[in-house]
């Protein structure tokens, strides 16, 4: 296993968000009372976490942020997919992710991201094969620092959680297995829905702009889906939003925020062609 260098990946332009991971580090005390035993999640929103079902069945669970242990209000178990939901009744995540009701190709570019309380374990890898189950075999063997990590593709989006590990016992020995986001889309959305979560999509897939792609700063749109607000409004693929209410921005999360935060119509400069124009965004 390799293990990536940080500074290597930001620099690269690869995995923007990567220093603000909603990978989040879970800890409890172990069987003998002696030591906290730690395995990773992915934050959902602001208050709500999924992580491992037999790491936090039968036990006290906690969130170890900054040496502090936040310990969550409910949790709520999936026994099925192996998962569980932590529940917070305040916002405790700043960075977080929802899942998309989406399963990574085999042979895709994928960022495994464990969050521990002395810092993120990072580890480049592809899926080979999907199990009968559903999960997927990456091509990399199991480390006990990756179980309950997040799954990223190269354009940010989480794509699915670290459960376990499988051995295809054709020599290759075990490589981890991955829980792709589709497979407990629908259980994610329904909590989240019913915690008055469920915003609307807006229907992009963005990456920034960077020098190498073009010379105009900002937030290229990869994709647009068809009938999404994003598209109603007028937006299209290859257009680069340059600015929103008049302020420069250069990252996919930032007009995430905004959109998801903003009671107010937000107007978005973008730069079209060789043309510049405005769309105008509805408050949701």
């Amino acid at each position: 296993m390799i293990t990536i260098i940080l500074a290597a990946i930001v620099s690269s332009g690869l995995f923007p968000s990567l220093m603000n991971s909603p990978a989040i580090s879970v800890g409890r005390i172990s069987s003998e009372g002696d030591f906290v035993e730690v395995c990773s999640g992915a934050a959902l929103s602001p208050s709500h976490a999924v992580t491992l079902f037999a790491f936090t069945e039968g036990s006290d669970i906690f969130v170890i942020d900054e040496g502090s242990r936040l310990y969550p209000d409910s949790v709520i178990h999936f026994r099925d997919m192996g998962l569980s939901m932590l529940l917070f009744y305040e916002n405790v995540f700043t960075s977080y992710e929802q899942p998309r009701n989406t399963s990574p190709a085999n042979g895709a570019a994928l960022m495994v991201v464990a969050d521990h309380p002395t810092g993120l374990s990072v580890i480049r890898t592809f899926p080979m094969e999907q199990l009968s189950d559903g999960a997927l075999l990456l091509a990399s063997p199991p480390e006990s620092e990756f179980m309950g990590a997040p799954v990223f593709d190269a354009y940010d989006r989480l794509t699915g959680i670290i459960t376990g590990s499988f051995d295809p016992g054709d020599g290759r020995g075990e490589l981890m297995a991955l829980l792709p986001c589709n497979l407990w889309y629908f259980w994610a959305g329904t909590l989240l829905a019913d915690a008055g979560l469920d915003t609307p999509a807006f229907g992009v897939t963005a990456m920034p702009a960077t020098s190498g792609l073009s010379a105009v700063q900002g937030i290229l749109l990869l994709d647009v889906e068809v009938n999404s607000l994003a598209h109603i409004c007028g937006l299209e693929e290859g257009d680069i939003i340059m600015e929103i209410n008049g302020e420069r921005v250069y990252h996919p999360e930032a007009l995430k925020a905004m959109i998801q935060n903003s009671s107010e119509e937000l107007e978005l400069t973008v730069q079209r062609d060789s043309d510049t124009t405005e769309v105008i965004i509805p408050s949701l």
